[in-house]
């Protein structure tokens, strides 16, 4: 993964630094084509320092070696590749990681000429502007096989995972399921491939400074209050969340799914009507509760971990709700509602799958 050092491109801000984001190119760029993203985040107090594919391992970790405050990792195409593996190695401290479009799996459509690389990498009219005056651009990389998804695992620091939802280059199917509950993955709508460059590139920006500020500084916004209850109308002591009914929905979509009984998330999500941001956290905790399993590639998807009529209701809200009930365990009532939660946990757990699933 040694490489002849290369100069990097950086911008520094005006004041104090609050940190420094390495960044690694993909396929086909070099430093200058991230002027307007280098610009946007010194302008916030970020030093960026971006590195061409060409440069060597000890270039790159040296940026972020002698650095003050934050230590970030970013990656964009192939370069998220790299990324994850040098964040991984613990050669350097790195504070965080930021997968920009990572090449997870084959490409939905190969770029078709000079036009079809563009449309493929920006929708945005400055960048394509940019990159068509650029006589060092390489045109023609993005065909080139991207290599395998590193075998090691992600590092042990955050993690924020950027990518388009229409990436013809690396579609976005194939990264969700690479991603730790603990991370953050923010998808666009619309956005391509070079999604730091790409049409809404200031929301881009936008979620990335937040990130970072989370490392540098622990800023974050307060959650919202819940509204409070009306005197006319309160909780119903039962209640079933929108979460649990989605997840039996979808388990009972895998458990009628034919050939292989395997489902991705966007077929389940037009199937049943379920939000598919929703459906994809769902996915992750069914996933970590050992009643799914997925695949990655372009024929992966979820299906059942076992046999239907092995999975119970119990199973489920145990894996989407964490807890079977939240009661009050103090005064004289506290047997009755104890005796409540047993009941309903044996009524649960004589309930598969199969009573959700028509008979064939």
């Amino acid at each position: 993964m040694s490489a002849p050092a290369s100069a990097a491109a950086v911008w520094s801000p005006e004041g104090t630094s609050r940190g420094t984001v390495a960044v690694l190119a993909g396929r086909g760029e070099h430093g200058a084509v991230y002027a307007r993203f280098g610009r946007r985040l010194a302008a916030d107090g970020w030093t960026v320092a971006v590195h061409d594919p060409g440069a060597g391992d000890t270039e790159v970790l040296a940026a972020l070696a002698d650095a003050d405050g934050a230590r970030v990792l970013l990656g964009s195409d192939v370069g998220a590749l790299r990324a994850w593996e040098l964040a991984a190695s613990g050669t350097t401290r790195v504070d965080g990681l930021v997968l920009a479009g990572l090449p997870a799996g084959p490409a939905a459509v190969a770029p078709d000429g000079h036009e079809g690389e563009l449309d493929a990498r920006t929708a945005c009219p400055v960048h394509r502007g940019v990159l068509e005056a650029d006589p060092d651009f390489g045109w023609g990389a993005l065909t080139a096989p991207p290599p395998p998804v590193p075998d090691v695992p992600l590092p042990d620091v955050p993690v924020l995972w950027l990518h388009g939802d229409a990436d013809p280059v690396a579609p976005v199917d194939a990264v969700r399921s690479l991603g730790r509950a603990s991370d953050e993955l923010a998808v666009v709508a619309d956005g391509v491939h070079d999604v730091l460059n790409d049409q809404f590139h200031r929301i881009v920006a936008a979620r990335l400074v937040l990130f970072l500020e989370r490392l540098a500084k622990g800023a974050r916004f307060v959650a919202p209050d819940a509204p409070a209850a009306s005197g006319a109308r309160r909780a119903a002591p039962l209640h079933v969340s929108a979460r649990l009914d989605h997840a039996l929905r979808a388990l009972a979509e895998l458990a009628t799914a034919g050939d292989d009984g395997r489902l991705t998330c966007e077929a389940i999500s037009r199937s049943c009507g379920i939000p598919l941001n929703s459906l994809v956290n769902v996915m992750l905790q069914l996933r970590r509760g050992g009643l799914v399993s997925s695949r990655r590639g372009c024929e992966g998807g979820y299906r059942l971990a076992r046999p239907a009529a092995e999975i119970t209701v119990l199973d489920v809200v145990l894996a989407t709700e964490g807890s079977l009930a939240s009661v009050r365990a103090t005064g004289g009532a506290a047997p009755l509602w104890a005796d409540l939660e047993r009941t309903v946990a044996e009524f649960l757990t004589t309930r598969s799958l199969t009573l959700l699933t028509p008979e064939p």
